[in-house]
């Protein structure tokens, strides 16, 4: 997984790329450091560059929502296609974290 983190006054963008498994827990503080970072409310986690993700991945993005709000902050997810969206419907976390289609 690698990701990129696009800011702005109102949002922030966090686009993660390749697969996103177990592996990519240490890398994934980033995207933690950054939301804690971030002084806006809206988070959106892109995941059409996201080609694989399995159940480590899913805990890892709900952990960036709790993460977010306990700091006011709302993560929604979007962007995901094909086995991503797969399993991300499968794991229902649409009824954790807002998902846009």
């Amino acid at each position: 997984m690698q990701f990129s983190i696009t800011p702005s006054t109102d949002a922030l963008v966090i686009a993660l790329t390749g697969t996103f498994r177990f592996d990519d827990h240490e890398l994934f503080k980033g995207v933690l450091k950054a939301i804690d970072n971030f002084d806006g409310k809206g988070i959106t986690i892109d995941l059409a560059g996201t080609a694989a993700l399995d159940s480590a991945g899913v805990g890892m993005l709900l952990l960036a929502h709790e993460r977010a709000k306990k700091q006011n902050k709302v993560v929604a997810l979007r962007g995901a296609q094909g086995s991503v969206q797969q399993v991300l419907d499968v794991t229902k976390i649409d009824k954790v974290v807002t998902v846009l289609r």
